[in-house]
């Protein structure tokens, strides 16, 4: 039995993990933290279950960057493995991410599904000739109207993966779009286009599905779905 605890368990993600996990019997969830009752997440209700999950057990964050910090410290002190889906860091964020990661093992990815993570990967073999033959790029990154940050964490993620040419991000917050990425390579006598659009989350709960047997298998280190889906 794998045990899980949920940070933003009442946002979007969390009750997406929480219905998931409700179907699968493998999984015991121990409990969940949302915006409102995050403040008592330090009390002995939550270390009791903190210190029962010593074994077989993954945190699974989708809740909010000011709470981040916070949720490292626990993943540090009872050595739980943590899975990191929020987005919004800064460097400040990153760098505790990075220190917590020589001691336990984390997942930190701003998008878990299989086709944009092929995209990256795409990109990432693609950029230098990008460059040598004068192609331009902008990502139209577009999102539901509730969503904080932008651009998105994973519109910055495919930026990052363009490294050797001028490029842009347009942002765009329309009602009930859960996630649509353009990433637009346009030369003087051409252009590709490529899109990725999210039908709808159960794909990301795929990839945190494939996270959690993944990381459980990990003592320590900072990883991304590429090394799960490209590296296993």
């Amino acid at each position: 039995m794998i045990k899980i605890f949920i940070f933003g368990i009442t946002g979007k993600m969390g009750k997406s993990i929480l219905n998931f996990l409700k179907l699968n019997k493998i999984f015991n969830l121990l409990g969940g933290i949302n915006k409102k009752n995050s403040l008592n997440l330090f009390k002995n209700k939550y270390n009791l279950i903190f210190k029962n999950m010593s074994k077989n057990s993954i945190l699974i964050d989708f809740s909010n960057f000011n709470l981040l910090k916070k949720i490292l410290l626990i993943s540090f002190f009872f050595k739980i493995p943590l899975i990191i889906g929020t987005t919004g860091l800064n460097i400040v964020l990153l760098n505790y991410i990075k220190y917590v990661s020589l001691y336990v093992s984390i997942l930190l990815s701003y998008n878990m599904s299989i086709g944009l993570n092929l995209i990256n990967y795409f990109l990432s073999n693609l950029n230098i000739y990008l460059k040598i033959y004068n192609f331009n790029s902008f990502i139209l990154d577009i999102h539901h109207d509730k969503k904080i940050d932008s651009p998105s964490g994973t519109s910055l993620m495919i930026f990052s993966k363009i490294k050797n040419i001028n490029k842009n991000i347009f942002s765009i917050r329309i009602k009930n779009i859960i996630g649509n990425h353009v990433i637009y390579l346009i030369s003087n006598n051409e252009i590709i286009k490529i899109e990725h659009l999210i039908l709808n989350r159960n794909i990301f709960i795929l990839g945190i599905f494939y996270s959690i047997l993944w990381l459980l298998n990990k003592k320590k280190g900072c990883f991304s779905m590429y090394d799960i889906y490209f590296l296993c």
